[in-house]
């Protein structure tokens, strides 16, 4: 008897034991569930087939702002705007008859009501879970309104971008076209529902291709963005100068360019048609100096010079005065001769750059007695040059000599015109003088007229400056003309 009873004890243990045993699994996994549930990123509600709300995690009480305690009051429908409610019991039946786990809406926009009336958009996935005798709704809900808000952003400024008149396109490094704006369309010529997938490059002839591969690519790389002014020669042989400036965009996976780029063909035309009527309007003045004034002043000094002769022998201080009236006028005469030749580059038009800038050099080491010298000039770059450029860099070569004489106090101005690596001519004009603060470097009238005149040519123009330390001026051309002359 006592050993069946000792038997008996020992199996109502180990039952006692099993049964500890699954409560505590059962308690480690609700633990586990309630972990997961609460630190789900949507928010998660638990509701049985009426709608009634039996359980919620603390990212639906955040999103909703009901307390725990608030939401097990209400049922689902309560967290719907009033207008959806009427039908929302006919789909939760339909839903109830055939469960399943799905997305709730995928056709039509979804929205939640917020304790304090407010809308918001939201993404609902629904699961059925058997409870005993009773079926409930797990649904997990994704507040959208960011993304919402995002796509909205984006599709205004995709119609703002396909309404803009300049050209805006994406391009990977090797010239892949990923998209195409209408203005892109209408300043290259290729349909936005053609150009997706065209390589870029193809539309170019080898030159242009150069221009975007080995200068404006690389500036984005290096700064991130560049600009650039760019004869634009298409393989159909259309020929037009584009503005363009680039950007980096990384998009999914895609690395590459953003272009935005005008036709700035007529703008070109116009600026060139101002430099001649400039030019002209300066060759005129030059003229009237040389024709009309130095010849006034060559009589007076004639004149002048007669009249000293006559006090020479018997009125010695009229002879003084007249000599000193004499030197003076001598001294215009010559002054207004350089100033004309100098309005006049007559050398320019007739023997090329080259002799221009050696004219020049040679000139300003007369006038201003400093060692002024065209220490090396290409001579199969200069010859290449169009006139309207070489017009150009002669201009910017006399104002870089004028600021480094008068304001620079300079003992010693180089400059040489070489070629670069990529076949462009290059205008460097050194001094020696007292330099300039980096705040003065774009700051000057002399220097805004230079950086216009290298904007016109559609140079790349650069100043290094600084106190005591001298400046240097680069300009660096197409030997292509810019316009058509």
């Amino acid at each position: 008897m006592v050993s069946k009873k000792k038997s008996s004890n020992e199996s109502s243990l180990q039952r006692r034991i099993a049964e500890l045993e699954q409560q505590i699994a059962e308690q480690t996994n609700l633990d586990r569930f309630r972990l997961v549930f609460e630190a789900a990123p949507n928010g998660i509600i638990v509701a049985n087939e009426s709608g009634r709300i039996a359980m919620v995690n603390q990212r639906a009480e955040k999103m909703f702002g009901y307390s725990r305690e608030e939401f097990l009051k209400l049922s689902i429908d309560d967290l719907l705007p009033h207008r959806f409610r009427k039908n929302h019991s006919k789909y939760r039946g339909t839903y109830h008859s055939a469960p399943e786990t799905r997305e709730m809406g995928a056709d039509r926009e979804l929205f939640a009501l917020k304790k304090n009336g407010t809308e918001f958009p939201v993404e609902i996935g629904l699961t059925p879970i058997p409870d005993h005798d009773e079926l409930l709704i797990i649904s997990s809900i994704l507040d959208i309104t960011e993304r919402k808000n995002a796509n909205a952003k984006m599709e205004f400024q995709a119609e703002i971008l396909k309404n803009v008149s300049e050209a805006v396109f994406y391009l990977r490094p090797d010239g892949e076209i990923l998209d195409w704006n209408e203005g892109a369309e209408r300043v290259f010529g290729i349909a936005q529902e053609d150009a997706a997938g065209h390589n870029f490059f193809a539309l170019l002839d080898e030159k242009t291709v150069e221009v975007f591969k080995n200068r404006l690519f690389p500036g984005v790389i290096e700064k991130g963005s560049a600009s650039e002014v760019i004869r634009c020669q298409l393989r159909n042989g259309r020929d037009f100068f584009l503005r363009a400036k680039g950007t980096r965009l990384r998009q999914n996976r895609d690395d590459g360019f953003i272009i935005c780029a005008s036709d700035i063909t007529e703008q070109k035309r116009l600026e060139a048609k101002i430099v001649s009527i400039s030019e002209n309007e300066q060759r005129r003045i030059g003229q009237d100096l040389h024709d009309d004034l130095c010849s006034q002043l060559s009589g007076i000094a004639c004149i002048t010079k007669a009249m000293e002769t006559r006090f020479a022998q018997h009125q010695k201080e009229e002879f003084e005065l007249m000599a000193k009236v004499s030197e003076m006028v001598s001294a215009a005469v010559t002054k207004t001769q350089k100033i004309a030749k100098g309005l006049i580059p007559a050398v320019l038009e007739n023997q090329g750059l080259k002799s221009a800038l050696e004219d020049l050099v040679a000139r300003n080491r007369e006038v201003y007695g400093v060692n002024c010298q065209l220490f090396h000039c290409n001579e199969s770059i200069a010859a290449e040059l169009p006139n309207a450029t070489s017009i150009q860099l002669y201009r910017i070569a006399q104002e870089a000599i004028n600021n480094a004489v008068k304001h620079s106090e300079a003992a010693k101005i180089e400059i040489n015109l070489s070629e670069t690596h990529d076949g462009r001519a290059k205008l460097s004009i050194l001094d020696n003088g007292k330099g300039m603060p980096s705040d003065l470097v774009s700051a000057g009238l002399g220097l805004l007229t230079m950086r216009q005149r290298a904007e016109m040519i559609g140079a790349d123009f650069e100043i290094q400056a600084k106190p005591k330390h001298g400046t240097e001026i680069t300009c660096i051309v197409s030997t292509h003309p810019i316009i058509h002359e």
